[in-house]
């Protein structure tokens, strides 16, 4: 997935999760450091806000996000599936295509 289709599915598991984009940030600082020092959460919600609308975040900020939406207590008990593939370096580069290709048909598969 590009950035723009991460930002995308993202905000959809934040709307089935009744998750601000706020609540997001909190949620990522709480799994990254061990305090609860509010202006650093307040400067952290801020830099995830504008992470999920600028183009130029990078993809692997953005599946890091994904990777910690999804292993969430709450986002466990809404029983839903994120087909996303994760490149493994072990196939070829036309096999990773096609195995992205086969995870973005099933996701557009599954209702939103």
């Amino acid at each position: 997935m590009g950035t723009t289709e991460l930002q995308e599915e993202i905000k959809r598991l934040l709307g089935k999760l009744k998750w601000s984009q706020k609540r997001l940030g909190r949620e990522l600082y709480y799994a990254k450091y061990d305090d609860d020092d509010v202006v650093e959460i307040s400067r952290h919600e801020e830099k995830v806000k504008k992470d999920l609308i600028r183009k130029s975040t990078k993809t692997e900020v953005l599946q890091s996000y994904m990777d910690i939406i999804v292993n969430h207590d709450e986002f466990q008990k809404l029983d839903l599936i994120v087909p996303s593939y994760q490149k493994t370096g072990v196939l070829s580069e036309r096999m990773e295509s096609g195995m992205n290709n086969i995870s973005r048909l099933v996701g557009d598969l599954i209702p939103k």
